[in-house]
């Protein structure tokens, strides 16, 4: 396992995918996160702090995911458009292994994404606060790490998904196809049902979970605890949302799901 994953490691350091959607991410991060520093001088709450700024972070780490999703589908499914998986495969003695070397590092991308995203946003944000207090340390550590792990799991959902399609074109646009359009008219779907039971399933799809995990902690401190969960459900369309935690454990859940499609699939394809 220690190979495959030098072996991914290094196959991923290799291209300038990886550093090619760094880019956009961190051009988004600056944008987003120095008007919510300038709002947040316009508008601070009670004690002074930055509460705007800290949701403006989390949507900025909403949109990082999109890219860690990116990567990890384009990364897996090269493999079999440039037909080097049969190599891969013969490194290794079963080819789950390989599955999840890909989903670690696809992962470990995200993650890195998202921390960059923090970074870049919380010195946008300084740039854009005009001298108002900052939102304190453990808020901003909070987000961050819920985003870097929002981030980790949708790199390997990628990374699945592309092992499963295989074809890069079809699982790319497929992708962002559901997460950017499918979800959205989903989400409205079940959200206007008449039955509450069904609208509540708006908040254990994808990427409801994702949002719900991101905008938990901001929602409360911009809203309150009382009033964070409706701030909530108005920012991710979702009915009764869960905790962070359990936004978090909805997106496992998918990201498990499709890494269980993929090792079936991966175990019966033939790739001479």
């Amino acid at each position: 396992m220690v190979g495959l994953l030098h072996a991914e490691v290094r196959k991923t350091a290799s291209t300038r995918l990886w550093w090619g959607l760094l880019i956009p991410v961190a051009l988004l991060s600056v944008l987003i996160n120095l008007f919510g520093g300038l709002f947040t001088a316009a508008i601070p709450d009670e004690d002074g702090r930055l509460p705007l700024l800290l949701a403006s972070l989390a949507y900025a780490m909403g949109l990082t995911a999109i890219f860690g999703l990116v990567h990890g589908v384009v990364g897996a499914a090269a493999e079999f458009r440039h037909r080097t998986i049969t190599t891969t495969y013969l490194t290794s003695a079963r080819r789950w292994p390989v599955l999840v070397a890909k989903m670690s590092v696809s992962a470990a991308v995200g993650a890195f994404y998202a921390l960059v995203t923090a970074v870049v946003g919380v010195l946008a944000g300084l740039a854009g606060e005009a001298g108002a207090a900052f939102p304190s340390f453990g808020s901003l550590l909070a987000v961050t790490l819920i985003g870097m792990l929002a981030a980790a799991l949708w790199g390997a959902l990628g990374a699945a998904l592309g092992t499963a399609v295989s074809n890069q074109v079809s699982a790319l646009v497929g992708a962002l196809v559901y997460v950017l359009l499918g979800e959205f008219l989903l989400s409205v779907l079940l959200g206007n049902a008449e039955s509450v039971d069904v609208q509540r399933l708006t908040a254990f799809l994808p990427v409801n979970g994702g949002e719900i995990a991101l905008y938990d902690l901001p929602a409360q401190v911009l809203a309150g605890p009382e009033l964070g969960p409706a701030v909530v459900e108005a920012l991710a369309g979702v009915t009764s949302p869960p905790p962070w935690w359990g936004g978090l454990l909805v997106l496992a859940a998918w990201t498990g799901a499709v890494a269980a499609t993929a090792w079936v699939i991966a175990e019966r394809r033939d790739v001479t």
